[in-house]
């Protein structure tokens, strides 16, 4: 199922990249509000873009799709056989920004505190049930823009005159472990943080472990304040050095 469904799904979203160019938000008047440059409102923005394709991909395989009742619920789809089936597949929706092209980023991947350790922790399913776990990973160059652009509006009409503040998207589908790197994310939050590279990295995945039980053992045991990873581990070499002793 996982394969077919990959395969698939990465067709459909290559089939998107002519609808990237959002441009507003449309009241019932004709009004068209621009987005202006809100990571947080960009990233709503391309996770409803593919949300078509994911519910398209599934269907043509006669599979189901769920999203979270609630907000903060891991994952953003779960793709199923059936209720109880226990080759589910999870899928999350990441975005972020470059400077440029050139630029490297990375992203957070969810907590290492929740479902990975209490299976029904923040989860839509229990966790157990879940075969596979990707990510749809969006990044765009962000647009310098004029201030007072952010308060403009528009006439549908005019919809060729709205600037954009980001542009040259581009998206990859990846499983989560190969994209992971080995430290936190977000600051002193309890999040995965991935690798840092260039989009490459990402669809090549060069994460740093060596496969899905590694990537699970790590953060399953990784502490959340530095001063606990002191009696532990904080990186993969460190990991790799205890579990051979």
């Amino acid at each position: 199922m996982a394969d077919r469904f990959e395969d698939l799904l990465r067709a459909n979203i290559a089939a998107l990249k002519d609808h990237y160019e959002v441009c507003g938000i449309v009241d019932k008047k004709g009004n068209v509000y621009p987005l202006g440059a809100d990571t947080k409102v960009l990233s709503t923005i391309f996770e409803l873009l593919v949300r078509q394709s994911v519910y398209e991909t599934a269907a043509s395989l006669g599979l189901s799709v769920k999203e979270p009742d609630v907000q903060n619920h891991y994952p953003d789809f779960t793709v199923f056989t059936a209720v109880d089936a226990t080759d589910k597949i999870a899928i999350d929706v990441k975005t972020t920004y470059r400077n440029g092209p050139n630029d490297r980023f990375g992203y957070t991947l969810g907590g290492y505190t929740s479902f990975l350790r209490n299976e029904r922790k923040n989860i839509v399913f229990p966790y157990s049930h879940y075969k596979a776990h990707w990510v749809i990973g969006f990044v765009y160059d962000r647009v310098a823009m004029k201030k007072s652009a952010d308060y403009a509006h528009y006439k549908v009409e005019d919809i060729a005159n709205i600037p954009l503040p980001f542009g040259n998207v581009e998206v990859f589908v990846q499983e989560k472990w190969r994209i992971s790197g080995d430290r936190a994310g977000s600051g002193n939050t309890t999040n995965i943080g991935s690798i840092v590279g260039t989009l490459d990295d990402f669809i090549n995945g060069k994460g740093v472990f060596s496969d899905d039980d590694e990537f699970h053992a790590y953060w399953r045991g990784y502490e959340r304040t530095a001063g606990e990873r002191a009696d532990t581990y904080s990186n993969i070499r460190q990991f790799r050095a205890i579990k051979k002793v």
